[in-house]
């Protein structure tokens, strides 16, 4: 993933899908996070899942709903 191909406003949910009999991990970034974690060469970027592997992105669904709140309401 290149860092100009992320697109603003944008929630990103990148999927770890485990060992069969054990649920998958999600991981949850903003536009803006999911920028700052692309490890970028010249001909590709990635974003490694080690970088993500905090509570700052683990499950973090409550991302979603701020997202979709409007910026006027509380």
């Amino acid at each position: 993933m290149l860092k100009d191909k992320i697109k603003d406003n944008i929630i990103y949910i990148f999927v770890c899908l485990n060992a069969p009999d054990t649920p998958p991990d999600y991981y949850i970034c903003t536009s803006d996070e999911a920028r700052l974690k692309v490890k970028q060469y010249s001909t590709r970027g990635i974003i490694d899942l080690s970088r993500l592997k905090s509570d700052d992105y683990r499950n973090r669904w409550d991302k979603i709903e701020a997202a979709l709140t409007p910026v006027n309401e509380p």
